[in-house]
């Protein structure tokens, strides 16, 4: 038997190399550790922020397809410290184990807790002058309709006939253009009346004269002809337009809403007063062009026009029912609001069919007549060509008043008008006889659309401001929400959370969300 003598360097070998095999194997396993530590704390922090956000406003949803935290949860407190108080409840809730042996915990490979987890960030729909709302509003109608609504919007909107047309005051220069008349008429009288006057004493003091000298008197003079006092054509018409327009378009106005805002109390208020919430995220704003620009002004004016009420469209359920005219006007009660709009169409129309009479021959071959007329017995023909626009607006405000009346009755008015589309003659407009508006049109543009036009044309941050009063009038009328407040809607949130491990390692994990 042969025997060998074993080395021991061997061993000294294998103890050298399994000492860094281990550390290295201890080193990946400490490795996987932290990566799956972080792992997980980016998917349960992810988790926890998602869940919540799920408990955005019902209500605001519902109504306005809104969404966004409601900070105070139906109380009066908002801010980040409730909204950190239910981030940190689900972070633990994730975090926690099902398992009815403590002790076992040592046995998990990664062992972790949350320590801090809070809400260190937050943007509410108010941040920016209501910029977030618009945008979330801009969305909403995107998901709806995309843009080519608001293309047509910006057509009407930007017509040179419209632009025309609301720089026009006719019923002001209607009332200018008589005064002037009526005052050249009244001069002129008294002129003649003076001079009558003093033909008469001339005559009487000459039939005197003659009558002390014992001569037959003189024969009468051809006295100086004096006219009839001036009576305004216009007259009725200039009575009509002082007396309130919803009066004068409108047969029933006791049906007419008459609820109204206390803007001290609502969002619009609070911003003038600076007591509103104001969120830590510095809003980033993208420099669009002009054309963009006008396409998410004219799409926000149609989330206004789908989800919110006016007259034609109301709702028993709204804090105000003329809705889209109070972002429009900005008084507190529907009536004012209402009346404003009407006024404002008038205007449009009136301007419209004053352009449209000024261009047919035949009819302001009539106006002219009538003005001729009028002015050679007030013995003032120089005064024949103001006379004749007088006249020309006040048929134009009588056809105006046919158009908005039809216009609040649900039908349409051609915007640019033709002979075949003119409805009153000159005689009714004079007298105030305005016709009904029994037969409709299939072709023009109906109420809702001017109101479309009329908010493309208003400042985008006054409607704005206006649109969230609504909203948050609204939403406090609904159950559970009478604290409602638009400035503790958060639309974004940034969490901030640390992680600890039983093994001593540690993560912090920071990440924004937000609901677009």
């Amino acid at each position: 038997m042969i025997r060998t003598k074993e080395q021991g360097y061997l061993t000294v070998y294998m103890a050298l190399v399994m000492a860094v095999l281990l550390t290295l194997c201890m080193t990946m396993i400490d490795g996987a550790r932290r990566s799956a530590m972080r792992m997980q704390a980016e998917v349960i922090t992810y988790s926890a922020m998602k869940s919540v956000l799920a408990e955005y406003n019902r209500e605001l949803a519902r109504q306005y397809n809104i969404f966004a935290l409601d900070s105070s949860y139906g109380t009066l407190h908002s801010g980040a410290g409730p909204v950190s108080d239910h981030f940190s409840e689900y972070m633990n809730k994730n975090y926690e184990y099902d398992d009815p042996y403590p002790w076992t915990r040592s046995r998990d490979f990664i062992g972790t807790h949350p320590e801090n987890c809070e809400v260190c960030g937050f943007m509410y729909l108010t941040d920016n002058e209501g910029v977030v709302f618009r945008e979330c509003a801009i969305d909403a109608i995107k998901d709806d309709y995309g843009i080519n609504a608001a293309k047509e919007v910006i057509d009407w909107a930007s017509s040179a006939e419209i632009t025309t047309a609301d720089t026009m005051n006719v019923s002001f220069d209607m009332e200018d253009k008589d005064g002037t008349v009526a005052n050249a008429a009244a001069a002129e009288r008294s002129r003649r009346q003076a001079k009558r006057a003093q033909e008469e004493r001339d005559y009487d003091a000459a039939c005197k004269e003659a009558e002390e000298k014992g001569e037959p008197a003189p024969s009468p003079p051809d006295y100086t002809e004096v006219p009839d006092e001036y009576r305004s054509p216009v007259s009725k018409i200039q009575e009509t337009t002082k007396t309130g327009i919803l009066g004068l378009i409108l047969d029933d106005t006791e049906n007419l809403s008459r609820r109204y805002l206390d803007t001290e109390k609502i969002i619009s208020g609070r911003m003038e007063g600076g007591i509103i919430n104001v969120g830590n995220l510095g809003y980033e704003s993208s420099d669009t062009g002009f054309a963009e620009e006008a396409v998410n002004k004219a799409l926000f004016g149609e989330y206004l026009i789908r989800y919110m009420g006016y007259y034609g469209n109301t709702s028993e359920d709204d804090a105000l029912w003329y809705q889209i005219e109070y972002i429009i006007s900005g008084k507190e009660t529907d009536t004012e609001n209402l009346d404003q709009v009407v006024c404002m169409i008038m205007a449009i129309r009136a301007g419209m069919d004053l352009m449209y009479l000024e261009s047919d021959n035949e009819k302001k071959s009539e106006v002219q007549a009538l003005a001729t007329a009028i002015c050679t017995a007030c013995m003032i023909p120089s005064m024949t060509p103001t006379m004749t626009h007088a006249l020309l607006a006040g048929w134009a405000v009588a056809e105006a008043r046919y158009d908005t009346r039809t216009l609040l009755e649900g039908g349409k008015i051609e915007f640019l008008k033709s002979s075949k589309t003119w409805h009153t003659d000159l005689d009714g407009a004079l007298s105030g006889n305005i016709p009904g508006s029994e037969s409709k049109s299939d072709t023009g543009i109906t109420y809702k659309d001017y109101l479309r036009i009329f908010l493309f044309m208003c400042d985008t941050d006054v409607v704005t401001l206006r649109a969230m009063d609504i909203v948050e009038s609204d939403i406090r009328l609904s159950a559970g929400n009478s604290f409602f407040r638009m400035d503790a809607c958060m639309e974004m949130i940034e969490c901030n959370a640390d992680i600890s491990s039983i093994f001593g390692s540690r993560v912090n994990i920071s990440r924004k969300l937000r609901y677009k």
